[in-house]
């Protein structure tokens, strides 16, 4: 999905569970506005992807308990429980511009989750674009520290203009549960459009669930 349209639809959930009936209203109509931008593929192209070597992926580990400092192509960024769209973010009073909006992390820093966890999310600040770029995420469950399987358990996708830096990836129970255990998220860089491979992985994350 377009990143604009992927983002109001995803404030437009949020509006419905917890926002007042006006802000839902306008929400809709933003929609509406952008319903006929292209859908974004799959840049992935297939449910497996080329594995990484081990040895080269440790140097990529984003250190997720100082998160606040920048780190490669991000400002910040955190897992957290949730996220958050400051209404004030999509511009000055008065406008609905959405150069300048940014979400932000609830109960960020955590990478511990209850196998029950519906989604969580990875939030971030991108350091500014001097193009439009492609942001994914790929996780896998780990055995004995390494992955084994080039099948992700699940991926999401999110594109940034040259005039946005916040983004989010969810990152959701699969269809058949999680298994206890830990996960390691890898994270890929690319132009719009651009399929993406091992040797666009910028960095990686790890998380536990909890059994």
């Amino acid at each position: 999905m377009h990143t604009v349209q992927k983002f109001f639809m995803r404030l437009f959930h949020k509006s419905v569970g917890g926002y007042s009936f006006y802000r839902s209203a306008v929400s809709l109509v933003l929609i509406g506005l952008f319903s006929s931008m292209s859908w974004a593929d799959d840049p992935f192209g297939s449910s497996t992807l080329a594995p990484n070597k081990n040895d080269m992926l440790k140097n990529m580990s984003l250190d997720q308990v100082n998160w606040k400092r920048p780190q490669g192509v991000f400002t910040w960024i955190t897992m957290a429980t949730g996220y958050d769209t400051p209404w004030d973010s999509l511009g000055r009073p008065g406008w609905m511009t959405t150069g300048d909006a940014y979400v932000e992390p609830v109960n960020p820093g955590i990478s511990e989750f209850p196998v029950d966890t519906q989604m969580f999310y990875i939030v971030f600040e991108a350091q500014p674009l001097d193009a439009p770029g492609q942001f994914a995420a790929a996780w896998f469950q780990m055995k004995d520290g390494q992955v084994t399987s080039n099948t992700p358990v699940g991926k999401d996708v999110i594109e940034l203009e040259m005039n946005q830096r916040s983004g989010y990836f969810q990152i959701s129970k699969p269809a058949d549960g999680w298994n206890p255990g830990k996960y390691q998220v890898k994270i890929f860089y690319g132009s719009p459009g651009q399929a993406l491979h091992a040797v666009n992985v910028i960095g990686t994350m790890e998380f536990t669930i909890k059994g």
